[in-house]
């Protein structure tokens, strides 16, 4: 913690004596930062104020008369149950009789703080400010303010301990950087002759903020950790609302925000405290909806919904997440930032491997059949899948990102299962054009995922090219119709099949779990060849087993 800037216009002449001789204690006051342009201004306006002198001094009075003046009974000190002034061991008489008047006048703690907390400061307020513009010129000391201010500073320490929220924290610390010292009370015009800033306790002042702030950013803590467990329990209920990371955000934006409104030191800390506490709140997230997810993809028809709000919390938490990443400079801000992107990675990068495998096993299971006789599996497999997604446009980024590794997966297992059977089987079960069948099937499928997600990349490329390559009468000749330098293309063809055009612009790679050393698209002329050779299938796949079946999800 930073100091109080502002506060140490206050070590002029009249502190040093104090300060020096209590060096020892003095260091050991926590350091506050408040960034408080009024505060500031207010706290050194005294060093422009003029002493009064010696010859303005009012000649002293009576004690009848000073009691008279406070409003206290004049029989007050002999009071067995009078309230004396604790601030120094041996106080005169006139100093109790202040004392007195003090606590006479002083508003009372209400009963609920928390409900009554604004009103009862503004009543302080006036309070301490009527009473000190209305006292009698002859008791204008500097003993009374400072038993005020004691007084003040006794009394937030009581309304310290009776909030419990961190909004009336933040109104308490507000109150007492921001207005106490301003022109709504110690530095109100009508009090500016009798100096009352000048004669604030440093170290009480510094003090109460410092156990003020500790309080509040434990305070916080409770808070925060309380507010997300009511989110993750409303996850659980069947009656949840597709907004977890709505609620997550507001819930770790929203007191820094306003801890900024009194210093963004404050607000540094505060957003420290509450990253934490998100730390702990995705680890439990992620444990539980891994085992949520991972059950419901074993089931025969599993419902991918709670997959998508999955994907969708952890996109939004993400990209949040960064966002503040950018806008701070706090090396410890960025360092738990940097585990929490790194943690939903994870979530988003299992999340949709269970996805795949989902649509992985419906792919699998028509199209076995499908290359094994004369039904239309393939449609059957278009529709299912179609069902799987299409009611999921609430999470359209959500949806188009899972649509998309679909398509690259169901266009891969189909070419896998293509050159797994032999062409003249199917000739029999099909029909005599293969090539132009599995076109029909290439556009089937390109048709369908994009009517569910418009604008979708083209990734049945490799399958449209199965009909040239069936009527292709000399390989050679097929290579050189790619253009100059296709042969040599040939030799290492490595992502052309996942660019949507064998020339054509780079674009990402096959499916996450499918290495790059594994695209099928490195497989098209090396497979091309043995086909136009008319190899033995059976011999054709242990040739390629180590490119590709080894990878296969049967």
């Amino acid at each position: 913690m930073k100091g109080f800037k502002g506060l140490k216009s206050l070590t002029n002449n009249r502190w040093r004596p104090l300060l020096e001789s209590n060096n020892n204690d003095i260091q050991d006051v926590p350091v506050l930062a408040y960034d408080n342009a009024l505060t500031q201004e207010t706290l050194n306006t005294h060093e422009e104020r003029g002493q009064r002198s010696e010859e303005q001094i009012t000649p002293p009075i009576t004690l009848q008369e000073a009691a008279h003046l406070l409003g206290v009974a004049p029989d007050a000190l002999t009071s067995e149950d009078g309230p004396l002034c604790s601030m120094r061991p041996a106080l005169s008489a006139e100093y109790h009789l202040m004392q007195i008047s003090v606590d006479q006048h002083f508003p009372k703690t209400p009963a609920d703080v928390d409900q009554n907390l604004q009103r009862h400061l503004l009543n302080v307020q006036d309070t301490v400010r009527e009473q000190l513009a209305s006292l009698d010129p002859r008791l204008h000391s500097e003993g009374l303010i400072q038993c005020y201010h004691r007084r003040i500073f006794e009394h937030l320490d009581d309304l310290l301990q009776n909030i419990s929220s961190s909004q009336n924290h933040l109104l308490l610390m507000k109150w007492v950087l921001q207005t106490y010292l301003s022109q709504d009370l110690l530095g109100h015009p009508e009090l500016q002759y009798m100096d009352p800033i000048n004669k604030v306790d440093l170290l009480l002042f510094t003090q109460w903020v410092s156990r003020a702030e500790e309080q509040f950013l434990k305070n916080v803590a409770t808070e925060i950790t309380r507010y997300l467990e009511n989110i993750l329990q409303n996850e659980r209920s069947h009656d949840a609302h597709d907004e977890l990371y709505l609620d997550t955000i507001q819930c770790i934006d929203a007191v820094p925000r306003e801890a900024l409104k009194i210093s963004s030191k404050l607000s540094d800390q505060v957003q420290e405290v509450c990253l934490r506490e998100l730390l702990t709140f995705l680890t439990r997230y992620r444990d539980e909806q891994t085992h949520i997810l991972a059950k419901t993809a074993k089931m025969d028809e599993p419902e991918t919904k709670q997959f998508f709000k999955t994907l969708n919390n952890c996109k939004e938490l993400k990209q949040h997440i960064q966002t503040q990443a950018m806008q701070t400079e706090e090396s410890a801000l960025k360092d738990i930032m940097t585990k929490a992107v790194a943690m939903l990675d994870n979530m988003e990068a299992f999340t949709l491997e269970l996805l795949m495998e989902i649509v992985a096993d419906i792919a699998e299971s028509h199209l076995k059949k499908y290359f094994k006789s004369d039904n239309r599996e393939f449609l059957h497999l278009i529709d299912e899948v179609k069902r799987l997604f299409s009611e999921l446009s609430d999470y359209q980024d959500v949806q188009t990102r899972v649509m998309d590794e679909a398509y690259k997966l169901i266009a891969h297992i189909y070419f896998k299962r293509l050159i797994k059977i032999s062409q003249r089987n199917l000739k029999k079960s099909w029909h005599a054009d293969v090539g132009q069948e599995v076109a029909k099937d290439a556009e089937h499928l390109h048709n369908m995922i994009s009517c569910v997600v418009p604008g979708v990349g083209q990734w049945n490329v490799m399958l449209l090219k199965v009909e040239e390559l069936l009527d292709c009468k000399s390989l050679e000749a097929m290579k050189m119709t790619r253009g100059p330098g296709a042969p040599a293309r040939a030799a290492a063809m490595e992502g052309s099949f996942w660019k949507g055009d064998w020339g054509g612009a780079e674009c990402p790679g096959g499916p996450p779990w499918l290495s790059t050393q594994t695209h099928i698209c490195i497989l098209f002329y090396p497979v091309a060849e043995l086909l136009y050779k008319g190899i033995n299938r059976n011999k054709l796949r242990g040739q390629i087993s180590n490119l590709i079946l080894g990878h296969k999800r049967d």
